[in-house]
Parts: structure tokens; sequence; C-alpha cells
């Protein structure tokens, strides 16, 4: 064996693997520093790269796992105090208080289900089939809650988002095709998300359109001062705005007495309407985003967790259970959002047929829809709704560029410059 050891030192092949090696070895683990007061628990790899324990050789690389997984900011680069939650691990069982300190990548990535590209999605649902494809979007809503939570246990477990992942274990060029379709699908996003603020801002004080455009591109920079305030405050804020959207279309679906039973109808029986084929699809593309994946694998990194050798199996499982439940709860929470707006423009639309009044089922349009049916007063709730959902995911799309930029290759990105590109690319 080792015969066959020393002779393939001298292969230009097997030498150009341990490079290679080497090279992804010291990428994930920086600079490895032990100390007498922390112990750290090392894994090897063998020569294809894998990581497996044993006594030590010359020829394999060690990494700190405590040095990788211990360290949040391998998962969000920002290492400052305040944005990170420290989490103390214990034995007990379920407890509220400690579920309450995990709450917000969720509520951060639910957002991106309920931008204004999805509330056009909802309406336009409304007036092709009505009520009966909501089984569509409970299902696509559930579906979402499995792969998020997918991605929320690859960045608690190996403690790097999903972007970092497919740099190092993918080739290059299948890498940039990764970054140049995520890019497109968080411009796509982006564009939606600018043309729902500038049509909230045209609804509320009556400024053109393109007047909107210009101030939402200014104040995505005042957001950003949110960001240094903390984590914590971040997602309090953003927590604020998607419930803003809530409270103002559940207040509508109440005024406007939607048919219970058809509601339930919609939900539990399997249906697609001759001609909804084409908006069926589109249900689905709208709440399975791609860029919430690397959102949602980067976010999880903001918690801080015990990863000590005694306590690292623990924290981490106790984690992924923790993060699982907040998914869930926040993705329902955003379905039942979407679900109020196909209810409330359902009906709408049900009676603007009724009275045979002409209508356009758009985003820009649908407050003419509610003003008529509902009063005058409707529309302003339907555009502070609109604005608070624009402008909050104006800033997760930017974190999830920051994220995939960073992570694709390698770089830091400070969100200002992302902002910049982004929305410059978008306008």
């Amino acid at each position: 064996m080792w015969e066959s050891l020393s002779m393939s030192e001298h292969d230009p092949g097997e030498q150009r693997r341990r490079q290679q090696q080497t090279e992804f070895a010291e990428s994930v683990t920086g600079t490895i520093e032990a100390t007498p007061n922390r112990r750290a628990e090392y894994v090897e790899l063998d020569t294809m790269g894998s990581p497996r324990s044993s006594d030590g050789s010359a020829n394999k690389r060690r990494l700190s796992v405590e040095q990788t997984l211990d360290d949040a900011a391998t998962a969000v680069e920002d290492t400052a105090s305040n944005q990170h939650v420290k989490i103390e691990y214990d034995a007990g069982g379920f407890s509220l208080k400690k579920l309450l300190r995990f709450v917000g990548p969720g509520i951060l990535v639910s957002q991106a289900l309920l931008d204004p590209g999805n509330i056009e999605s909802d309406i336009s649902q409304a007036d092709t089939s009505g009520y009966k494809l909501l089984w569509l979007l409970l299902l696509a809503h559930i579906l979402c809650i499995f792969v998020q939570s997918l991605a929320a246990r690859l960045g608690v477990v190996t403690g790097r988002h999903l972007a970092q992942h497919i740099r190092q274990q993918y080739p290059r060029p299948l890498a940039t095709v990764f970054w140049l379709l995520t890019e497109l699908a968080i411009i796509g996003a982006d564009i939606q998300e600018v043309i729902g603020t500038a049509t909230a801002l045209h609804i509320l004080t009556g400024i053109p359109i393109w007047a909107g455009v210009v101030i939402t591109a200014v104040d995505s920079f005042l957001f950003l001062y949110i960001q240094r305030l903390g984590v914590r405050v971040t997602e309090l804020v953003f927590g604020l705005m998607v419930t803003t959207l809530a409270v103002c279309f559940w207040v509508e679906m109440v005024l406007i007495k939607p048919d219970a039973r058809e509601v339930i109808k919609g939900m539990v029986i399997p249906r697609i309407p001759q001609g909804s084929a084409v908006q069926a699809v589109g249900i689905v593309g709208c709440v399975l985003m791609p860029h919430n994946l690397f959102l949602h694998s980067a976010l999880v990194g903001s918690r801080k967790l015990d990863r000590r050798e005694e306590t690292r199996e623990g924290a981490i499982r106790e984690a992924m259970r923790y993060f699982r439940i907040e998914t869930a709860v926040s993705l329902v929470y955003a379905y039942l959002i979407n679900m109020a707006v196909v209810v409330v423009f359902c009906k709408a639309f049900e009676l603007m047929r009724a009275e045979g009044i002409a209508y356009v089922a758009s985003l820009a349009e649908g407050a003419n829809v509610l003003s008529h049916v509902l009063g005058n007063g409707s529309k302003y709730v339907y555009a502070v709704g609109l604005l608070a959902i624009g402008q909050s995911t104006t800033m997760t799309g930017t974190l999830s560029g920051q994220y995939v930029t960073e992570g694709f290759w390698n770089m830091p990105v400070k969100p200002w410059q992302r902002v910049l590109i982004t929305r410059s690319i978008s306008l």
C-alpha cells in the first residue's frame, strides 16, 4: 500500500487533485487556530475529498469542524454582535420562549411569496378560475414548506449557505450558469417590486408612475439603515410590514362577505378549469422561488448555536426542529394572505360581472375594482398593503442578491452596492 502511495506522489494528476483538495480545505476553514482553552474536533479528508475520521497522516488534510460550524459568519458575512442571536442549548423539551428566538428567517422568506408580482398573480387567478385553484395554491405552499425547510437545514448543519456550496462542489462553468439564472430571477422579482410600490404611491398620492419608480429607487437606500440596527430589529420591521398586508386584505375579505362554501370547496377539491393551465403553472412558479433557497440557507446563520463538542449534535437538532416549526408557521401565514387576496377579488369580480361593468384584472386596476365594490376608502387600504409589501420585499431581494454574489464569487458586497446594481438593471 505504501509503495502504491509513494508512486502516486509522482503522478501529475494525483498532485493536481491534492492541490485542489488543499485549496478546498483552506477555503472552508480559513485560518485554523487552536488555543489551550478551546478544543477543536478534527475530521480528515481522504484522497477523494470526503471527510472521514483517522489517526493522522501526512497525506491527509485536516478540517476544523468547530471553526467551520461554530462561527455563524460562515453563513452571514456581517459578524457584528447585533447581527447574530446567540442560542444557548438545553436538553429540555419544546419551549415557546426559545421558539421565539428562532422566529425571523421564515418571516423574511415568506415575503417573497407575497410580493406585488404574487398579488397580481392572485388577481389574475381570481379572474380566470375563481375559487377553483385555491387547492393548488395551498399545495404549492405545502411544497414550499418542505423545500425551504431543506434549505434551512443545509445552513444549520453545514454553517454555509447554498451559494457557497455550489461554488465549492460544482465546476466553475456550471456554477456560473446557476449564478446567472439566480440573478435573473432576483432582478425579475425586483422589477415587480418597483412597479408595485410605484403603483401604491400613485394610488395614495396621485403622482405619476415614473415618479413613484424614482422614489422607490431612492428610498431603498434608506431602508438599508434598518439593517444597521440589528437582525432582530430588521426581522421585527419586516414582520410588521407583512402583518400590515395581512390586516388590509383580511379586513376587506370580511367586508366583502365571500361565499364561505365556495372557498372551502376551492381549497379541498382538486380541479383545473378549462383555459386555466397557464395560470396554474404561474401559481406554482410564484410560490416556489429559487432565490428563496439561497436566502433561507443564509438567514439561519444569524442564529449562533452552541457548537461545543459535548452539545453540538443536540444544538443542531434543536435548531432544525425550531426552524421547521418557524418555517411552517410563516408560510401558512403567507398562504392565508394570498388566499385572502384571491377571495376578495373573486367576490369583487363576481359583483362587477353581475352589474355588467367592464373591468381589468391587474395590479394597477385592482384599486378601482375594490373602490367600486366596497367604497372609495378600500382602494387606500389596498394601496397601503401594497406599499408595505413592496418596500419590504425590496430589501429581502437585496439580501438574496448579496448572499448569492458573495457565495458564488467569494467576494464581499456591501448592501448599498447590491441595491445600486440590481435596482439600476430593474429600472
